[in-house]
């Protein structure tokens, strides 16, 4: 068994961060509108005090959740508090995104720096909370620390045949859902969860085999023994990418608290409208 910082788990890792083509990667690019859906979903909105929660991306990508996330924070931020001075203090430790791919690393810092710039905050300031929030690692491997109250994104879709053998090996041994022919997304979701606050909350668009297929047991099992599924959305011939996918993708809420009913919506269309009010029923206290 190699070892996580043997030279042939830590040459796998470069290769990834290297070389790495879109499908290599598992790069699947979401729509804005589905984006603001889930970061609704889960109650990273501008009306609640986000600048003292933090929120975690696994696997950043183009940046199509980290910046919609980073337009929110601030306007929370500017909406709580007339001290702008303290921006790296107050919000240092708001955003944890990770990225493996390092050309990918380095065109979202850049596009994130631009955002905070176009906010009004000078380039020093904006370049030092991109490097506060960004990580350029295996999330996988090299997780950041502490807890989350939110954590979001589109995991990585990844084949095992497209992991280099003694990384996937590496992964097998950290993660008891890497099962079977479980793909990457599997040990993305486990570990995400583990890393979540008590009363947080994850919402992934991605793949919904897990909850169907012999290789989703044990996450499933995970789910169920510790989680609450509270919301389940079926996207499956719906067009939540900028390309069309092959897999079978859904949008789900999982938090850490006690297991309860899970409410389910299907294929609904892709509008900005349209979805904020679907999100506002899927979280009304009592269904209509």
């Amino acid at each position: 068994m190699d070892t996580p910082n043997s030279p042939k788990v830590s040459a796998a890792v470069e290769i990834l961060a290297t070389q790495g083509g879109i499908e290599a990667r598992g790069a699947i690019f979401t729509r804005v509108e589905v984006v603001n859906f889930i970061l609704d979903l889960i109650g990273y909105t501008e009306d609640e005090p986000l600048h003292l929660k933090r929120l975690l991306e696994p696997s950043c990508g183009a940046g199509d959740f980290l910046l919609p996330v980073v337009g929110r924070l601030l306007a929370a931020w500017r909406a709580s508090t007339s001290d702008k001075e303290s921006i790296i203090d107050a919000l240092g430790d708001s955003v944890r995104a990770v990225e493996l791919h390092r050309q990918t690393f380095a065109s979202t810092r850049q596009a994130l720096i631009e955002q905070i710039k176009r906010e009004g905050i000078a380039l020093q300031t904006a370049t030092a909370l991109a490097d506060r929030w960004l990580l350029q690692c295996d999330f996988l491997l090299n997780p950041p620390e502490g807890q989350f109250d939110f954590i979001v994104g589109n995991p990585p879709y990844v084949r095992q045949e497209l992991i280099p053998a003694p990384l996937l090996a590496e992964y097998r041994h950290r993660y008891q859902t890497m099962y079977d022919r479980a793909d990457l997304y599997i040990p993305f979701i486990e570990r995400s969860l583990l890393m979540l606050a008590e009363g947080g909350s994850l919402g992934f668009i991605c793949a919904d085999r897990w909850m169907k297929n012999r290789y989703g047991g044990p996450l499933r099992d995970l789910v169920s023994e510790k989680f609450h599924l509270k919301v389940y959305v079926d996207m499956v011939d719906t067009p939540a990418f900028h390309k069309e996918v092959i897999a079978y993708p859904a949008i789900t809420v999982i938090s850490r608290e006690k297991p309860g009913a899970t409410r389910i919506a299907h294929r609904p269309p892709i509008d900005s409208a349209t979805l904020a009010m679907l999100a506002e029923e899927l979280k009304a206290k009592n269904l209509p």
